[in-house]
Order: structure tokens, then sequence, then C-alpha cells
């Protein structure tokens, strides 16, 4: 009776703050559209908000986030999910709530009170809502929208129950359940583990609890955490906890749940373990990737530049040569360098790798096949093979061919080869010339001072 008590509490102060958050917030409407179902199962019309992600095409398959609790969980669940579209977080998404016309009736959980209807079993509204979600509302999206056939469903307190129970329905056809802040009885709990041991196919489930909400909710939270440690298969669950009440508890996880039931997507995280592998292929592991995503989430998919970066790095920390041309040559393909600075871009990677010839030779292709109009394309395998390679007369060398490729260059240039003469005990004579065609021709720069150039030319001097 208590529990009950508790419940119709909650559910009223529910449904006034509902409203209050829906009055303040901010609907990104360029991209909103409302529809009017004229329900069978619940014989009245009932209306649902869609979010079309940007730049939206027939031409691609999109997944969609389901919302129960339209009022509450519309507006923050599009901009949410809006944002992470932004930064490819996840993939390019439909968003679509479901508006309550009487949410009491439709999300009451079943808690025994009804002695005909057993605990694992909706109660009649929540049973009309079942149905107008997958028979109504589901069909209506994927008929009128290019959707694919991966979808999440989300609810929150009463409707994180619901989404709860909707897991073991024989209907269902969810494959992604964000519960937050759900409250469960323990045979509900129970029943839902002998479901997911049983059940083969690939679902994942987010759960949050705020440690200061109602205890009976943190303590649901508590047991599906315990769940989801002993369920196998291909069953996926994760359960946080955070410092807040019924309903900021909304705001600080769903961040994070909607990340949770797209973990899968643009995940190259197992790198670190299977690259120290023999015979490994840095290639093979990217088609892999990208397969298991596009068969997770029954959409196009493709190689994103950061992540390629990102792979690209840790390659380099891993001193494999095949990999890294393996890496750099994906690189090239996807088009992530500038024609421009193709090789320049190359020579970095293998110079951050430790491979120097190989990035002495792409400075040099740079220089005859690309951009070099700047000093940096010459000072720096000019760097390389004074610092890593030691090879000073090389060095002047190639600044040598530097002043007839880049004149403009010809103060820094000569500059680098009196300091290099002088500092490895080269050619005096060599030296004199360069530096005094500096002082002779000065003029204000960002490698040296007048200063600076008399007094290399007097330490010359003394040779």
């Amino acid at each position: 009776m208590k529990k009950t008590l508790r419940i119709y509490i909650t559910l009223c102060f529910l449904l006034i703050a509902f409203d209050s958050f829906s009055q303040n917030s901010t609907e990104i409407k360029s991209d909103t559209l409302t529809k009017n179902i004229a329900s069978e199962y619940f014989e009245s019309e009932r209306k649902v908000k869609i979010f079309i992600p940007k730049n939206y095409t027939t031409k691609k398959k999109y997944p969609v986030i389901y919302t129960l609790d339209g009022y509450g969980l519309f507006h923050i669940t599009s901009s949410y999910a809006h944002y992470l579209m932004e930064y490819d977080i996840i993939p390019q998404s439909i968003v679509v709530s479901i508006y309550h016309n009487n949410r009491n009736y439709e999300t009451n959980p079943n808690y025994g009170n009804d002695i005909n209807v057993p605990v694992i079993d909706f109660l009649e509204g929540s049973e009309k809502l079942k149905n107008h979600l997958i028979k109504e509302v589901k069909p209506l999206i994927e008929e009128e929208f290019s959707t694919s056939k991966y979808s999440v469903l989300i609810g929150h307190s009463n409707t994180a129950t619901f989404v709860n129970e909707m897991i073991s329905e024989k209907e269902n056809n969810f494959n992604s359940f964000i519960a937050i802040t759900p409250d469960l009885l323990s045979d509900q709990i129970i029943f839902l583990k002998e479901y997911l041991n049983n059940n083969k196919s690939k679902i994942s489930y987010f759960v949050s609890s705020g440690l200061k909400d109602d205890a009976f909710r943190l303590e649901t939270g508590k047991e599906l955490d315990t769940l989801f440690k002993n369920i196998n298969g291909n069953f996926k669950g994760l359960f946080k906890s955070y410092d807040a009440g019924h309903l900021d508890l909304v705001p600080k996880s769903l961040n994070d749940a909607l990340m949770f039931s797209f973990s899968e997507y643009r995940n190259f995280s197992n790198v670190h373990n299977l690259i120290i592998e023999p015979n490994f292929s840095i290639k093979e592991f990217i088609n892999n990737i990208i397969e298991n995503q596009s068969k997770t989430y029954s959409i196009e998919s493709d190689l994103n530049e950061d992540d390629l970066f990102y792979l690209r790095d840790i390659v380099a920390k891993s001193k494999n040569k095949t990999l890294m041309k393996e890496i750099l040559d994906i690189s090239e393909q996807n088009g992530f360098y500038s024609k421009d600075h193709l090789y320049s871009d190359k020579a970095q990677s293998y110079e951050y790798a430790g491979f120097y010839e190989d990035a002495l030779m792409n400075w040099k292709l740079q220089i005859e096949n690309g951009y070099h109009e700047n000093t940096f394309y010459f000072e720096r395998p000019f760097q390389l093979l004074i610092q890593n390679l030691n090879r000073p007369n090389e060095g002047i060398e190639l600044l040598e061919m530097a002043i007839k490729k880049y004149p403009k260059g010809e103060l820094t240039f000569r500059y680098l080869i009196a300091e290099t003469i002088l500092e490895n005990q080269l050619s005096k004579s060599k030296g004199l010339k360069n530096i005094n065609f500096c002082i002779t021709n000065f003029r204000t720069n960002k490698k040296f001072t007048l200063e600076d150039a008399k007094e290399l030319k007097s330490r010359l001097a003394k040779k």
C-alpha cells in the first residue's frame, strides 16, 4: 500500500514537472514534424513528434530513437542526439516521441494490485500503449521515412518500467533500450533474467538510477546491475548511478545512454590489444569495424578522418613500418591528405614513428612533386638530417638545392648553412661566404637578427 501511494504521488509530480519541462525547452523547429495518428487501440487521436537529422535523404537509412513521455523527453532527446550526430559520435538518426493522452492510465506499472493480471504482463492501458507503439507508430515511421532496422526505445520513471517490460514481449522489435530510473518487482527482474539467458538476439540495455531518487528505484538499478554481470551471449547491459534526483537524472544520464546504445559506432578501442598480434592488418581491422557497425545499425558506414588519424598515431607508437605504410596508404585512398601536402603529411607520420629514412624520402618527394612554397618544407628534412641522421654535409646540400627551388627563403637557408658549418667544423670559407650574404642582404626575419649574423661571422672567422 505504501509503495502504491508513493507511485501516485510521483505520478502527480511528474505530470506537473513534464509540463514545465516542455514549456521551457527550445525546439529545433526547422527539423521537427508533428503527426496525429488515429489510434485503433486507444480509439482516439494521438500525437507524435519527429526530429529529422540534418541533410536527411531517402538515399540513406537511419536508425530511429523512440521516446515515450514526449512532453518531457522529446526536446532533450532530439537536442542531445542532434549534437551527438553533429560530432559524429552516433550515426545520423531520426527521433520519434509518443505523447500520452492519459499518462497514468497508459503507463501505470503492474505491481500486482490486480490479481487477474500476472506481474509479468502489462495492465490494460500499457497493453494499449504497447500495441499503439509497435503496430501503429513504428509502421508509420518505417513507411514514411528511410529507416534502418535498428531502433532504440527510451523511457523515464513509469515509462522506464514500461521499457524494461518491453524487452521480454514477444512482439518486441527494438534493438536497444534505455530505462531512466525504472522501478521493478523482484519477480519482474527474475523473469527478465530468464528471458535474457534464453534469448539469442543482440540486445543492449542502459539503466540509470539517481542516488537522491526513491529508494525502490535505486534498488531496482542495483539489482539490474547484478543481473547484467551474469548474462552471457549477445546481451550488453550497463547500469550507472548519478548524484541526481528523479528529474535531473534525465539530463545527467541521457547522453551516456545514447552513446551506449550506439557504442559500436566508430569503436576502434580494441586496436590496442590486436595490434601486437602477428600478421595483424590495420586495413582488415578497419574493414571489420566498418562491416560490423554497418551490420549492427543497418546503415552505410564510412571511415571517419579523426578515427583514421587516431589509428595512425597508435600504429606510429607500435614502431611497425609495415602497418605504418598500410595506414598511410589507406589515408591517401580515402582522400584524407590534401593533394598539395600528401608527402609532407606522410613524412611527418614516418618521422613521428622514428622511421627517419622513410620520412626523408617523403620530404624530398614533397619538394619534387608537391607544394613547397615555404621554408618549412626544406627546414624539416634539413633538421632530420642534422639532428636524427647526423649527416650535416647532406643537410647543407639540401639547403643549397633549396636556394634554387625557393629563392624567397635564401636568407634563412644561408644562415642555417653557416651555422651548420660552424657546429660541425666544416669548410670555413663556405661558412663565411654564406654568413656574409646574410649580413649584406639582411632584412628582418623570424630566424635571426643582424647581431646574430655578425656574432656567427665572428665565431667562423676565429675557427
